[in-house]
């Protein structure tokens, strides 16, 4: 990199402002393959994937709406139903990628949330383990 601020005659400051956006990227991208690693999703799918052709009764304007992820901002549910091979394990994962990727630290199986759930319970930290659930802001790593 100091090659080439030399070779393209970069001022101290222009060199300092790239060395600092690589390592800003890399920090970022340290932090999301982290988040990926500990959402520990079962494929590499993303929701901009998806194969609308192979299942023409998807409503591509929904997905897309979706995967703005403003329900997890209105902490709302989605519930994906249908029968098999339709995309529903496709849809779900993309959903979760793109909550890693902003930074929703919060991503889960059902057998893990009642397992923390009932831990809660006996240990009698049920409103501390519920405020931890019960929103975005709690969830969104900042």
């Amino acid at each position: 990199m100091l090659d080439a601020a030399r070779t393209d005659n970069l001022s101290i400051t222009a060199t300092l402002d790239r060395l600092l956006e690589a390592e800003v990227r890399a920090t970022e991208d340290r932090r999301l393959s982290g988040r990926l690693r500990f959402a520990n999703l079962p494929a590499p799918w993303t929701v901009e994937a998806l194969d609308y052709d192979a299942s023409p009764a998807l409503d591509r304007a929904l997905i897309t709406d979706l995967a703005s992820l403003r329900f997890i901002e209105q902490a709302s549910n989605v519930l994906l139903i249908g029968p098999p091979g339709v995309g529903k394990t496709h849809i779900a994962i993309g959903f979760a990628r793109k909550a890693a990727e902003a930074a929703y630290l919060l991503l889960t199986t059902a057998a893990d949330l009642a397992a923390r759930c009932h831990r809660a319970a006996i240990e009698a930290c049920w409103a501390t383990t519920m405020r931890f659930f019960a929103g975005p802001d709690a969830a969104r790593h900042r």
